[in-house]
């Protein structure tokens, strides 16, 4: 495959940023686990995993682990996982960049911060 022609070499940083993004070790996270510590539903799950509802409909109940795409549904179970535990410490301006929050989000996850 050829690179593209307006394509530039990585930095050093960005070459740093991909070995600690591929080498990072952030726990996957079963279904089970965030059903079991809160209340999501199958349906819930399934949209934060990134899979469909009869596919965690059938991990959950059969114990049928996904034939595909699995490392990827857990590491995103993973994610929200750390998000839910963590997400008092990611700045209100970092949302900003990532996912503006709407002002009652935002009083919601960070209330103090308000007038």
């Amino acid at each position: 495959m050829s690179q593209p022609p307006d394509q530039r070499a990585l930095t050093d940083v960005e070459r740093s940023l991909f070995r600690l993004y591929v080498n990072c070790q952030l726990e996957g996270v079963h279904p089970f686990q965030l059903y079991q510590e809160y209340d999501f539903n199958y349906e819930q799950l399934a949209m934060i995993a990134g899979c469909s509802l009869p596919t965690l409909t059938r991990w959950m109940n059969h114990n049928q682990e996904p034939r595909s795409l699995k490392d990827v549904y857990t590491r995103r179970l993973g994610e929200f996982y750390f998000l839910l535990k963590h997400y008092e410490q990611i700045p209100m301006e970092l949302w900003d960049v990532v996912c503006p929050l709407p002002p009652r989000l935002r009083a919601i996850l960070y209330p103090s911060s308000e007038p």
